[in-house]
């Protein structure tokens, strides 16, 4: 307790109760200022049950605790919704819960309203010490001095000065790995719907914290537009299935220049099981790409765009360097390597029906629909020809290659264009999956993409709107 209010004594409390719970001793920090509880929002917390519904409504206390997860050892039992009518129950009722706590705790503190004024703190205090010292000593605490208080209250607060300086430290130099590291991490609050950023993410973004107050719509909308879909769909599953994500993406800043980033993010869960945040990280892997791109060997089309200008997807020039790229890795490393061949099912009628024009907005939409398919990173999608997407797939076997092919099919499918040129009335999709699974079984990057090609045209040949996995037996019917 303190002489008055506004000391700090609850935050010298929820210092004092987070300093042992990480040293590993079992604490329980009770927040008694029922007229106006502050305990619960320094710890970032809205309970709806606490002191007030146990004493009011008969409820056990221990079904109003709180735990958390960034201090395993700390148990909080909140004031609850603010009340007056409990000043007069608290006496008894808080000896009872402090006489079973101390027998499951290491240490108990109690958080109460200032003395002046107030009646509960010597109520308090006075069921303190019929737990903690025989009966015939409690009347020591009638004799309490102002002066031993405030010495009180100097120590801890002198230690809750030096763990705010630790706390500094420790701040200071994450900072400083971030930015040696070029990483930021990010979070996103659910129930606010708030997004916070680090001074690194900041800086990847080219922006400043005085300038620019993050939202996650601005935010996404300052990926690509095809990889600001493809990010917005993984956290939105991210946060449905309580799941994480990993997403390669295209960084446009406000000067223009592109950078390229990697974001990991996880769903983070309240003690009650529910979603209160995604938490995440994203590194700038700008350089890293740009010594790659120097170190590959000089051409006359090296200085020309990677990319397919009517879909945004990699061009066949991209597709085939990361080809020759992958391919070695997946030697070196003995790991799989898929890839997917898809053809847009009776263009040429589309086409024919439909005219140039709505071909090429149809052939942009199955494009950004087969980059919102949710892959790993790394993943390429490259236009392969002039109605063939490629999609290469590093660490998956024909299994995997194959249930990405039925998630582009499906996706193609809920777009639900027409294709009235011809009898299906619909638009679809044919999917030819192969994959390199050892040097027993090929050995040559062009064998994989003759694969593809050839369970391609076996979809086409079944009927289209399917999907179609190599099979062994060709080699031996060749």
């Amino acid at each position: 307790t303190s002489a008055v209010a506004s000391e700090g004594k609850t935050t010298i409390a929820v210092h004092f109760a987070i300093a042992h719970a990480r040293q590993k001793h079992k604490t329980l920090l009770i927040d008694c200022d029922l007229r106006c509880p502050g305990v619960h929002s320094k710890l970032g917390v809205t309970p709806r049950t606490g002191l007030s519904t146990v004493l009011l409504n008969g409820l056990s206390w221990r079904e109003t605790l709180i735990q958390f997860e960034s201090a395993p050892g700390l148990t909080l039992l909140p004031a609850g919704p603010s009340s007056s009518q409990c000043a007069e129950l608290i006496g008894g009722s808080l000896k009872q819960i402090l006489a079973e706590a101390q027998r499951e705790y290491d240490l108990v503190i109690v958080d109460s309203p200032p003395l002046l004024g107030f009646s509960e703190p010597l109520q308090m205090a006075a069921a303190v010490c019929l737990v903690s010292i025989p009966l015939n000593f409690w009347p020591v605490v009638a004799r309490i001095k102002a002066r031993r208080l405030r010495v009180l209250n100097t120590r801890l607060s002198a230690r809750a000065q030096r763990a705010e300086a630790s706390v500094t430290a420790l701040h200071a130099w994450l900072a400083l790995a971030e930015q040696s590291g070029h990483v930021g991490h990010w979070q996103l609050t659910v129930a606010e719907n708030q997004l916070l950023w680090s001074d690194e993410i900041y800086r990847i973004h080219g922006l400043w914290r005085e300038h620019y107050k993050p939202r996650i719509e601005t935010a996404l909308a300052a990926f690509h537009p095809v990889d600001g879909k493809r990010v917005g769909v993984l956290m939105r599953e991210a946060l449905a299935t309580q799941g994480h994500f990993e997403v390669a993406a295209r960084l446009r800043r406000p000067d223009g220049e592109i950078r390229h980033v990697i974001m990991r993010g996880a769903a983070a869960l309240d003690s009650g099981g529910h979603v209160e945040s995604l938490n995440g990280v994203m590194v700038d892997v700008t350089e890293p790409k740009r010594a790659e791109a120097r170190a590959l060997p000089h051409s006359p089309a090296r200085d020309q765009p990677l990319e397919d200008d009517l879909t945004g997807l990699a061009d066949r020039r991209q597709f085939d360097l990361s080809l020759g790229y992958e391919f070695k890795r997946a030697v070196r490393s003995r790991k799989p390597l898929g890839m997917v061949l898809l053809e847009i099912d009776h263009f040429r009628a589309f086409t024919a029906y439909y005219g140039l024009l709505d071909a090429d907005a149809c052939l942009r939409m199955v494009a950004q629909a087969v980059q919102a398919v949710p892959r790993r990173t790394g993943d390429v999608v490259a236009r392969y020809g002039d109605t063939e997407i490629a999609v290469l797939l590093p660490l998956a076997d024909a299994a995997g290659a194959q249930r990405v092919a039925m998630q582009i099919l499906e996706a193609v499918r809920a777009l639900g264009l027409p294709n009235a040129g011809h009898e299906s009335g619909a638009l679809t999709v044919s999917c030819g999956a192969a994959a390199f699974v050892g040097m027993d079984d090929l050995y040559n990057p062009l064998e994989l993409t003759r694969r593809a090609a050839r369970a391609l045209a076996d979809a086409k040949d079944s009927g289209g709107n399917r999907i179609c996995g190599y099979r062994e037996v060709e080699l031996l019917e060749v």
